[in-house]
């Protein structure tokens, strides 16, 4: 702090360098902590919250939370890049794309998945692994709905750019202490 004239003046330089120092570490948490929750709310705030659609066979997990089945793709959020100039968060599960983003894939039927409908029917006596299972189709079309849980937010950012502001004023205010 320098004194002129009695009057105190913050060092501004130190403030702003220590500022910098955390902001990554506080940007990378509160980021991951905003796309995790997107599972615990059931959809995406950007500007506004945007819930995920239904499923469509309400038998398949009945109860059970879109996409959290196991967690992984919940847990695969993780920290990709975090330095002064950039935080990236994203994630490593190679199917996060068709949830978030929606979209159609394409499967051959094969013998194993066959077995695999064979075995559904016989665990769950559903129908519908069995017309699976006796499908003459060469290959499967599966449609995924956007349920987007990672990407650009709005309201993230606005959180982001509040923190900053309040931790600027309050760290200047500590300063001439």
């Amino acid at each position: 702090m320098n004194n002129n004239n009695n009057f105190p003046t913050p060092d501004f330089s130190a403030v702003f360098k220590k500022l910098l120092q955390d902001l990554p570490r506080y940007v990378e948490v509160t980021a991951k902590n905003h796309f995790i929750d997107s599972f615990h709310k059931q959809g995406f705030t950007n500007e506004s919250f945007e819930p995920w659609d239904k499923r469509n066979q309400p038998d398949y997990r009945p109860g059970g939370a879109i996409l959290t089945a196991t967690g992984a793709l919940r847990n695969s959020i993780h920290t990709i890049e975090a330095n002064s100039q950039n935080v990236t968060i994203g994630t490593y599960a190679a199917y996060a794309g068709i949830h978030n983003e929606g979209g159609t894939i394409t499967l051959p039927v094969t013998k194993k998945m066959k077995k695999y409908f064979w075995y559904m029917y016989k665990a769950t006596q559903n129908d519908k692994w069995k017309w699976m299972a006796l499908t003459k189709k060469q290959v499967l079309k599966l449609k995924f709905p956007k349920r987007q849980f990672i990407g650009e937010s709005k309201n993230l950012m606005d959180n982001l750019d509040n923190w900053v502001f309040t931790e600027i004023e309050k760290r200047i205010k500590q300063n001439l202490k």
